[in-house]
């Protein structure tokens, strides 16, 4: 049962626009695999500790639906906030953090992105808040979205109640469809494997592309990154 407190709070997100919302426990993401292997090779080799807000007590996690159908949610430029998605999402925290701040005296800070840079492992919070599971494709799997959603993220200073995890099961019986897709075979060894999904990254980088009307209906030059296990996965299609 989430408390009132949370209940508005993730009403409000929905109101805003979140697509999906849930609540984590700072005590239980300092207990997840991500942060277990920070700072340890190949991973997070070089990013040192990570130091998040002394009051924080809680995450509200967001997610973004980024569907098949919106590709350029996700196309990356030098822009704010790299990605027409990301600068939904941005917007979409700094409303709520703001309306937390002045309708529920709660001190909510923004999540930066970047790890290194203070930041939180999304993927975890969002399944220790319930809104899915990371499935066997390395990605968040919800059940009304499946893994095309787009997270951050806020430090909440109040103690609530989690919304999750949950018993969401989505990757037994299924064939993995996901890992056959991956044109670097980043699955090639049983499980994920970091360095051969950067190779498609680096190619992606290479083969960036103008797109007319981009922002301020000016061209832009735009990074297509590969989505192919995320759009293989057949949950929520």
């Amino acid at each position: 049962m989430v408390s009132n407190t949370g209940s508005k709070i993730i009403a409000k997100a929905d109101e805003l626009g979140a697509s999906l919302a849930g609540i984590a426990s700072i005590a239980s993401l300092k207990a997840s695999p991500s942060y277990d292997v920070c700072g340890k090779p190949p991973y997070y080799e070089g990013y040192g500790s990570i130091e998040w807000p002394k009051d924080a007590k809680s995450v509200l996690v967001l997610a973004l639906s980024h569907e098949a159908s919106k590709p350029e949610l996700d196309w990356w430029s030098h822009m704010p906030g790299a990605t027409l998605g990301n600068r939904q999402l941005m917007n979409l925290a700094s409303n709520m953090a703001q309306w937390i701040n002045q309708e529920l005296d709660i001190n909510a800070h923004l999540v930066v992105y970047h790890i290194e840079a203070g930041g939180i492992f999304l993927k975890d919070s969002a399944a220790l808040a319930g809104l899915g599971v990371i499935g066997k494709n390395n990605l968040l799997i919800t059940p009304e979205l499946g893994p095309r959603v787009r997270l951050r993220a806020l430090f909440l200073d109040a103690d609530l109640e989690p919304t999750g995890p949950t018993a969401f099961n989505p990757c037994e019986g299924c064939d993995m469809p996901c890992r056959r897709a991956c044109p670097q075979e980043a699955f090639r060894d049983g499980s994920y494997n970091l360095p051969f999904c950067n190779e498609q990254m680096a190619k992606n980088e290479v083969n960036s592309v103008v797109v007319e009307n981009w922002v301020n209906d000016s061209p832009g030059r735009v990074i297509k990154y590969c989505r192919a296990c995320e759009l293989a996965c057949p949950v929520a299609r």
